[in-house]
């Protein structure tokens, strides 16, 4: 192994921000996206989604105002993960400003989160499934890979629009491994990632920004608007204790116990129930634990999910 000022040479590839800048603007409608005068906040985590989103959207005739845009790798501003809890300030600044559209950062600008101009947080499988539904609308009939965490309303969207949904394993690799695979052209995660294939087969946060945009230039909608057209579900999590030796174990009784049921054994367990309702039931591979994700047309029936299905998994742990 090389050491660390041994590992050959460098270069520089000068112009390569301006390549990908160009590169996204050819998948929309600029000058629809320009005519519209959209002001955008960008939350760049004081990371990379700094230096190219904000040019990208003056491109497309926006207005610009960036929050946590100096790039610093202690992340003065903000933690780097975009979950809601960390995304007041943007939140709060979109609706100060009287802006269109807020979008925040993970630490590589590869997932984008979503703010309206109401200053909501929206998380990504809401946005995910406004991008299937005018991808779908263009494009009918085709396949929109998705991890099995992701929300039914993804679902949804698909079977509503004439679209194929394929489930994958969670993770992104193999999001993107498997539009690689079957030619697919549109992916997604609930996280905030979405991959768009005529760009590049991976997550994008910047082209999913512009695909945003593109939609809300098309449809003259604001996302609040775009969001609430779409079929409403609420999600609840819960987690329980398990050994790592008796992981499997517990899963394999479990799937005993559900024969007859509508199931997917792609990653865990996930259970769909026929008011819409669903579960997804799967070990961590990071600690000894299990993890339940509930969703429902409402809270209290995706709250007790949860709790209905803490009590099982406990029970099948006494016996394994």
């Amino acid at each position: 192994m090389a050491e660390w000022n041994k590992l050959g040479t460098t270069r520089e590839l000068s112009g390569v921000n301006d390549e990908y800048v160009e590169a996204i603007k050819k998948h929309v409608n600029v000058a629809k996206i320009a005519k519209k005068r959209f002001h955008v906040v960008v939350d760049a985590a004081n990371s990379v989604g700094g230096i190219t989103t904000p040019r990208l959207l003056r491109d497309l005739g926006c207005k610009v105002t960036s929050i946590n845009a100096n790039i610093d790798g202690t992340f003065p501003g903000r933690p780097p993960e975009p979950r809601p809890e960390n995304l007041k300030d943007v939140a709060l600044t979109v609706k100060a400003l009287g802006a269109d559209l807020g979008v925040a950062f993970d630490g590589d600008a590869d997932r984008s989160i979503f703010i309206g101009e109401n200053g909501e947080i929206y998380w990504g499988d809401k946005t995910f499934a406004v991008v299937v539904k005018y991808f779908l609308k263009k494009n009918p009939n085709a396949k929109i890979v998705t991890p099995v965490s992701s929300s039914t309303l993804v679902k949804d969207t698909a079977d509503a629009y004439k679209g194929e949904i394929v489930w994958t394993k969670v993770g992104s690799v193999t999001v993107s491994q498997t539009m690689k695979e079957l030619n697919a052209k549109l992916g997604g995660e609930e996280n905030g990632g979405v991959f768009y294939g005529p760009h590049q087969a991976v997550r994008d946060g910047a082209m999913t920004t512009a695909l945003i945009l593109d939609i809300m230039a098309e449809t003259s909608a604001k996302l609040s608007k775009l969001i609430a057209e779409q079929p409403q579900y609420f999600i609840e999590k819960g987690k329980i204790s398990c050994p790592e030796d008796k992981k499997e174990k517990l899963l394999k009784k479990l799937v005993e116990q559900l024969k007859g049921a509508n199931v997917s054994t792609i990653d865990g367990v996930k259970i769909w129930f026929e008011d819409k309702s669903a579960i997804l039931i799967r070990p961590s591979g990071t600690e000894p634990i299990y993890r339940l994700y509930a969703e429902a047309k409402n809270q209290e029936k995706a709250l007790k999910l949860v709790k209905e299905y803490i009590v099982k998994l406990k029970r099948i742990l006494e016996t394994v």
